[in-house]
């Protein structure tokens, strides 16, 4: 009777753990976007230009350069995508960077929704400690049906 409870037990937690690991993505492995569509297939995110600018900026730190990216961003899943669920993190000489926008201008972030198939233009700023550096571009979304990490490199100079 303990020898059935106990296999019974066994099987139940092997069970549960399998299907946890069959969705688990490593992130810490993650070395180009290609990894992500593959598992995930909702979201293309390519860097599309980088501006450096030389002025002083008052965020929480004060900086004297930033960067502006735009990124395309394209929805490939049938639902709607929700561009403020996705976090996103931008790392220099791993030290946590400043995002910030710009309405005189128009960079928003990662602002509005996209429908399947849609594609959309997104700029933000990015402080810099070094403009030789390149930013470690960090992406990940917890809500919905599809759940992925991003990590891409993007090189200033």
């Amino acid at each position: 009777m303990q020898k059935t409870i106990a296999m019974i037990f066994l099987c139940s937690v092997l069970c549960f753990n399998s299907n946890l690991f069959t969705y688990a993505i490593d992130k810490d492995n993650i070395k180009d976007t290609n990894y992500f569509d593959r598992y995930t297939e909702q979201i293309n995110i390519c860097v599309k230009d980088v501006e450096v600018k030389q002025e002083d900026i008052d965020i929480s730190d004060d900086y004297d350069k930033f960067a502006i990216l735009t990124f395309t961003v394209v929805n490939t899943s049938l639902k709607l995508l929700e561009l403020s669920d996705i976090d996103y993190k931008f790392y220099q000489n791993n030290k946590l960077q400043d995002t910030f926008t710009n309405k005189k201008d128009n960079i928003y972030g990662f602002l509005g929704s996209l429908e399947s198939g849609e594609s959309k233009t997104i700029k933000i700023c990015v402080s810099l400690e070094n403009i030789k550096q390149p930013i470690v571009f960090l992406i990940n979304n917890k809500c919905g049906n599809y759940k992925y990490n991003i990590k891409q490199i993007i090189n200033i100079v």
